[in-house]
C-alpha cells in the first residue's frame, strides 16, 4: 500500500515534487521572481536562510518575523488602504522604523524606496525592501526568511504572481523538544504536536494546488546530513547556479545576526551539526513520545520518520497527557507571572553562561 504524505499527495510523490527541477532562469528572470523560505518555529529556518544567503547572487535578510503580515493587516486602518503617495510615504516610514527591518545587516535607501515608478501597492513595497537589501549587499536577487509564510502563504501568493515558496520540514519530537529550550515556545509537548501536524500538513495542501515549480519542501535532516544534494536541489529549484560559499555561511553571522540575538541560535556559526538531528531518541521520555505519537504518529510516517507501528498505552504518559491539558493556552506560565515568576529559558541560562564563562 503506497503510504500518503500530507496533503493528500502519496509520500513517493511527494518525494519526486521535491526532487523535481524547476528550469533553470538566467540571472535577470531569477531576480525577478522572490523566494519565501518558511518553516515552523526551530524547523531550521535560519540555518536555510544563512546557507541561501551565502549565495553570492541571493541576498536574504535577517527574519522580520510576522511584520510583512502585520502591515498588511494594517493598511486600511493605519494607512488609508495606500489611496495616495502619501500613505504609501507613511507606511514606507513606519516599515523603515520598525524594529525588525533596523535589525538588517545593511540599510536600505530612502530615496530609492520612493523613487519611480511609483509604488503601487503592498506587493510591490515589499519587494522594493528586498530588492534594495540585495542592492546594498551587492547581489542581483533576494529572498524572504519568514516563519510567518508557514500559515500566510496565501496573503504572500496574493501580494507575487510567481513567487516560490521553501518550506523546510524537521521531526515534530525534535522541534517540540527545541520549543521547550525557549522563551516564547509552544506550551507543551501535546500542543506543539498539533501544530506541527496541522500546520504543515495545510501549508503542504497550499503547496500542491501551486505545484513543484513553485513549491518545495525539504526536510531539516537532509539538509544537515547531506548539505550539498540538498542545496544543489534547493538551486535548481530558485533557478541559480550551485556554489560552493553556501557551505561557508558561518563566516556572515557576525555581520548579519546582531551579537545580542546570536543566543537564539548557539550552533549557527558551526557547520551543520548531526548532533541536532534526532535529538528526541535521547531526550524525549517515553512518555512524551507517546503522547506526541498519539497526536502525530501518521503524520511522521508521511514525511518519512521513524515512528511507532502502533503507538503503545501507558498509564503514565495519559497522566502526563492529562497535565497537557491542563496547562495548555500557557496557563502555568501565565499564573507564574501573575505570582512574580519569571522562569528563565534553557537557551537564556545557556547565554548567560557562556557569557560569564567569556568574562
Amino acid at each position: 500500500m503506497t503510504a500518503t504524505a500530507p496533503g493528500g499527495v502519496s509520500a513517493k510523490a511527494q518525494v519526486e515534487q521535491r526532487a523535481r527541477p524547476a528550469a533553470v532562469c538566467a540571472v535577470p528572470d531569477a531576480a525577478s521572481v522572490p523566494t519565501f523560505l518558511f518553516g515552523m518555529e526551530r524547523s531550521g529556518t535560519t540555518l536555510l536562510s544563512m546557507m541561501i544567503g551565502a549565495h553570492p547572487l541571493v541576498a536574504v535578510p535577517l527574519a522580520t518575523t510576522g511584520m510583512w503580515v502585520d502591515f498588511a493587516k494594517r493598511l486600511e486602518s493605519g494607512f488609508n488602504g495606500l489611496a495616495t503617495r502619501g500613505d504609501v510615504v507613511r507606511l514606507v516610514d513606519a516599515i523603515l522604523e520598525h524594529e525588525r527591518i533596523r535589525l538588517w545587516d545593511a540599510e536600505v535607501d530612502r530615496e530609492a524606496l520612493l523613487e519611480n515608478p511609483p509604488l503601487l501597492n503592498f506587493g510591490e513595497i515589499v519587494a522594493r525592501f528586498h530588492a534594495g537589501y540585495a542592492h546594498a549587499k551587492g547581489k542581483p536577487c533576494w529572498a524572504n526568511v519568514d516563519i510567518a509564510t508557514l500559515d500566510s502563504m496565501d496573503q504572500v501568493n496574493a501580494w507575487f504572481q510567481h513567487t516560490r515558496f521553501l518550506h523546510i520540514i524537521r521531526d515534530g519530537r525534535d522541534v517540540a523538544l527545541s520549543h521547550q529550550t525557549m522563551p516564547y515556545g509552544a506550551g507543551n509537548i501535546a500542543e506543539c504536536a498539533r501544530a506541527w501536524v496541522s500546520r504543515t500538513t495545510i501549508n503542504t495542501k497550499m503547496g500542491c494546488i501551486l505545484g513543484p515549480s513553485r513549491y518545495m519542501t525539504i526536510r531539516f535532516e537532509d539538509l544537515v546530513l547531506d548539505t550539498r544534494a540538498t542545496l544543489e536541489r534547493i538551486c535548481t529549484f530558485m533557478g541559480i547556479p550551485y556554489d560552493e560559499r553556501m557551505l561557508r555561511y558561518d563566516e556572515m553571522v557576525e555581520e548579519k545576526i546582531p551579537a545580542n540575538r546570536r543566543w537564539l541560535w548557539p550552533a549557527i556559526a558551526r557547520p551543520p551539526q548531526q548532533s541536532k538531528v534526532g535529538q528526541w531518541r535521547q531526550r524525549m521520555t517515553r512518555s512524551q513520545r507517546i503522547v506526541f505519537e498519539g497526536i502525530a504518529n501518521q503524520t511522521l510516517k508521511d514525511w518519512g520518520y521513524e515512528a511507532y507501528d502502533t503507538v503503545p498505552k501507558s498509564a503514565a504518559a495519559y497522566l502526563l497527557d492529562l497535565w497537557y491539558y491542563l496547562i495548555q493556552g500557557g496557563r502555568l506560565r501565565r499564573l507564574r507571572r501573575r505570582l512574580g515568576f519569571r522562569p528563565v529559558s534553557l537557551l537564556e541560562r545557556q547565554a548567560r553562561n557562556a557569557a560569564r564563562g567569556a568574562s
